[in-house]
């Protein structure tokens, strides 16, 4: 018989309540089952600086999103304390644009900047990484700028779009120390 963490805090608050009442000393069977499930939850520390794979799910353009927006990529390998998974290949991990600038005229190159990663751990919990993704497309400025003198509808050259295809893999690292439940 196992119990999740939740149900244990439950059982656990119960069991509180009626030894409170005094009814909790009638129910030895109970009071066995409520400390075996809570000796069988175990923790595992997660440290800072753990190496975590990421592969990005989608192809993110400068031209289609915005700062602010999340960016969903996956674990691509389980992530380890020990011989005990604490992040599982395959988690959905996610992380904010924080910088979108579109191409424009005169050459201007568009430009993306990712951070703000974090990943999902076997218990649910957010895991903080410490990552920036970024990219920028070719700037075409000069061109632009020389080919307008030249003439002038050359002015309206765009620059290079900045793109981050799908399945472009980052090592990214945890933030801070991260205790997960297991």
């Amino acid at each position: 018989m196992s119990f999740s963490l939740k149900q244990v805090q439950a059982i656990t608050l119960a069991v509180l309540v009626l030894g409170v009442s005094g009814v909790f000393q009638a129910m030895p069977a109970l009071q066995s089952a409520v400390a075996e499930q809570a000796s069988a939850v175990k923790t595992v520390k997660l440290p800072a600086g753990s190496a975590v794979i990421l592969r990005l799910l989608e192809t993110i353009n400068s031209n289609e999103v915005t700062a602010g927006q999340q960016i969903t990529s996956q674990v691509v390998q389980d992530v380890k304390v020990g011989n005990t998974v604490v992040i599982k290949a395959g988690a959905m991990a996610l992380a904010t644009v924080s910088k979108a600038d579109k191409n424009g005229i005169v050459g201007q190159a568009g430009e993306l900047v990712i951070s703000d990663f974090y990943a999902t751990s076997v218990d649910g919990s957010r895991v903080p990484l410490m990552a920036t993704l970024s990219q920028e497309g070719k700037d075409k400025m000069p061109l632009a700028i020389i080919g307008g003198l030249i003439c002038l509808p050359l002015i309206f050259i765009k620059g290079g779009r900045a793109i981050i295809p799908a399945g472009t893999q980052k090592t990214v690292y945890t933030s801070s120390d991260v205790t997960v439940s297991l």
